[in-house]
């Protein structure tokens, strides 16, 4: 896979936020793809996203599968006994199979784009991390093709006051599969010219957005 990320804060001066990605080669060849929100902004927003983003590398690491991870993060957050709240997307890809293994937690719909056009994947059950201790998560997998394009991003992107979530991601579809017929082929920079212009709809909140093509 060829992977593009773009991160933009809310705060500028910190170079930093709540959102988090991560793009990883796990021990088993799998690889690791992840985009996730921490609740609120600056500095405790940025402590509870570190502490997710390392949780997450290390549970895949072990070779839990999506569902799995979201459990243990959830669970980590419940143990808090704070006010510490996240959605998050995870998704291990097997590069010998070309299948896509997905989970959510409250969060927005992975994007899969491709010359047919741009779609939702499937939505697995999974709620908001930080709530229920015993919340369970589901799974959903797929087989991707060659030139195929998954769209992991956070609700920066497609949030925002006054307009429904499912709204935003239908729009972020349509950029996308503008960009697509602007870039044609996703290879060598095309995937990172994609994720650098999309539009941040919420300039309040943090954005994330993680772009994969499967390659030769």
């Amino acid at each position: 896979m060829r992977v593009a990320v773009r991160y933009i804060p809310a705060d500028p001066g910190l170079h930093i936020g709540g959102d988090w990605y991560v793009s990883a080669r796990m021990p088993d060849g799998d690889l690791l793809l992840s985009v996730g929100d921490a609740g609120g902004h600056g500095i405790a927003a940025t402590t509870a996203m570190t502490a997710l983003r390392h949780a997450t590398l290390g549970f895949a690491a072990t070779g839990w599968p999506p569902e799995e991870i979201l459990a243990g993060l959830n669970a980590m957050l419940c143990a808090e006994r704070g006010d510490e709240l996240a959605t998050a997307v995870v998704a291990r890809f097997r590069p010998e199979t070309g299948e896509l293994t997905w989970s959510r937690g409250g969060h927005p719909p992975i994007l899969l784009a491709n010359r047919a056009g741009v779609t939702t994947l499937d939505q697995p059950q999974g709620p908001i991390l930080g709530v229920w201790p015993e919340a369970r998560f589901g799974a959903s997998s797929r087989r991707l093709d060659h030139g195929d394009v998954v769209l992991l991003y956070t609700d920066g992107f497609v949030e925002r006051p006054g307009h429904a979530v499912d709204e935003g991601v239908r729009a972020l579809g349509e950029q996308v599969g503008d960009l697509l017929t602007e870039v044609g082929d996703v290879g060598r920079d095309g995937i990172g010219r994609l994720v650098r212009g999309l539009r941040r709809v919420n300039r309040r909140d943090d954005a994330c957005v993680l772009a994969a093509s499967v390659s030769d």
